[in-house]
């Protein structure tokens, strides 16, 4: 468990047992650093002839006394900053932050600290601590529930002291009680239940805890089943529970700001909890890792734990199916043809393009039933969006250029980034059925599977501002990215949350 605080003060004045000093390529000891060189006369040399030389992967460990105490300055390499963007510099201190919690996990430190970047200047004070401080949480996230010899160990506990003479203290304080409550939720919530193996984290679990969730937060929480799916023409939800004996669950988690004028955003999380295929069966290779098929609602239940804390003046409601996609007697057929809750039709081509199924219904029912300004939905969709963008970026595809424009600023700004592929009417003909409206998967030949997935699903937005966020790349298992970890990223959460707080009025 990582703790953040607010101190008045600098290296000189404030005593912990470890330091971060964070160091660009062509380092002098300047500004808040100056002390290095007071306290350590050859600390350049020494660094250097350490190989550090401030690249974005160094970091070299000073072990020393500081008064009558042992301490540790902690030196941290953020690469060239020469020409680098606000954004890539503030991307690069994220990383370099998560090097150095890492250190200290090892070094088992009770309290680091930090000053603020020089970098920050201005309001962007707030703005680098609230960054560095989820980057920095989100470092000490560990799935090890399951490990019998962790069981006992003692998990590590910390502080980690932000600095400052310059930020103003109640903006600053703010953001460091804000990056407490993102960071935290990301790994207790959208972390550990993507993590959680399907035997356990099943629809019926997965609602129970929503629940719970609800009664800490003080929402509002509803969930059904089936019985009443059907009663509603919800086709696309029920095409996919039935072929499973464990009983599907539509959650909805609802904030309400109490503002007369506040706008309404609804959030759509695919939850399957784990993914076969069904009748269209995955191969077994292509089966391990299903368990991630929840992400997006994984993504919605933190966000509404969040926003619960935070409760700033918006509207939001979280809409969650989860189901399981299993291959049985029961199970959907190609070839079926299915009703949604909006009345339009789905001829099933292929039972593994189940996402869409389900999302289809939550995004109906958001708009049938709470009529929001935005709606935005959340899935490990396709596979065709981690061929065209890797593991780095999030699929973007809108019906409203101002909400992209929205949503790529709040991504470049807290590193949960997002890119906007095309919305064109030459798309549409490719999911064209002869036997019913539409079919789940286009036609080979039109390819563009991630764009043909959301022109499916615009089918079922009619009134509302539009987005879909395709995590399959960015939900779990990124590479290189260190604060992110293994296994489960919280894609999106930091992203839609910043988004949200935007529209507060």
């Amino acid at each position: 468990m990582l703790s953040l605080k607010l101190v008045q003060g600098t290296y000189n004045s404030y005593q912990s047992d470890g330091y971060f000093i964070f160091l660009p390529e062509g380092f002098s000891f300047t500004g808040e650093y100056e002390f290095v060189t007071k306290e350590f006369p050859h600390a350049q040399g020494l660094l250097k002839q350490h190989g550090f030389t401030g690249k974005k992967a160094d970091s070299y460990t000073l072990s020393t006394e500081k008064n009558g105490s042992f301490v540790h300055y902690i030196f941290l390499g953020l690469g060239d900053e020469s020409n680098a963007s606000y954004d890539s510099i503030v991307e690069s201190r994220r990383r370099s932050i998560a090097r150095g919690i890492q250190i200290a996990k090892k070094l088992k430190l009770s309290e680091i600290s930090t000053v603020i970047p020089a970098v920050a200047e201005g309001g962007q004070y707030a703005s680098m601590i609230e960054q560095l401080g989820v980057a920095a949480i989100m470092m000490t996230y560990e799935f090890e529930t399951f490990k019998s010899s962790k069981k006992d160990a003692k998990p590590w506990s910390a502080t980690l002291t932000f600095l400052s003479e310059s930020c103003e203290e109640s903006e600053c304080q703010s953001s460091v009680e804000r990056a407490s409550i993102v960071g935290h939720a990301m790994n207790s919530t959208t972390r550990y239940f993507a993590d959680l193996p399907p035997n356990i984290a099943t629809p019926t679990y997965l609602s129970k805890k929503a629940e719970e969730l609800a009664k800490k937060y003080d929402l509002s929480f509803k969930s059904f089943g089936r019985e009443k799916a059907e009663s509603l023409g919800m086709g696309g939800f029920c095409s996919v529970d039935i072929g499973s004996d464990q009983d599907g669950k539509f959650v909805i988690l609802e904030y309400k700001s109490g503002k007369s004028d506040a706008p309404t955003i609804a959030l759509c999380g695919k939850g399957v909890t784990f993914d076969t295929g069904g009748i269209s069966l995955k191969p077994s290779n292509y089966m391990t890792g299903m368990k991630y098929d929840m992400s997006g609602a994984a993504a919605v239940l933190g966000i509404m734990s969040i926003i619960g804390q935070l409760k700033p003046a918006v509207n939001l409601i979280g809409l969650m199916p989860f189901v399981e996609n299993m291959p049985s007697g029961k199970a959907s057929r190609q070839d079926d043809i299915i009703t949604h809750l909006n009345g339009k039709t789905t001829e099933i081509k292929n039972t593994d393009a189940e996402g869409r199924l389900i999302l289809s219904d939550a995004l109906a029912y958001a708009e049938e039933f709470y009529k929001p300004d935005t709606v935005i939905d959340i899935a490990t969709l396709t596979g065709a969006c981690v061929v065209a963008l890797g593991h780095f970026y999030t699929g973007l595809i809108s019906n409203n250029d101002e909400l992209i424009a929205s949503l790529r600023k709040s991504g470049q700004k807290t590193g949960d980034r997002v890119w906007p592929l095309p919305l064109d009417d030459d798309y549409r003909a490719g999911i064209k059925s002869e036997v019913a409206d539409i079919a789940n998967i286009a036609l080979s030949s039109y390819s563009g599977g991630t764009i043909e997935a959301a022109v499916y699903l615009q089918n079922f937005v009619t009134s509302s501002s539009w987005a879909h966020l395709d995590i399959a790349g960015t939900a779990h298992d990124v590479p290189a990215i260190n604060y992110v970890g293994k296994g489960s990223t919280g894609a999106s959460v930091r992203l839609l949350v910043d988004y949200i707080l935007s529209k507060s009025r």
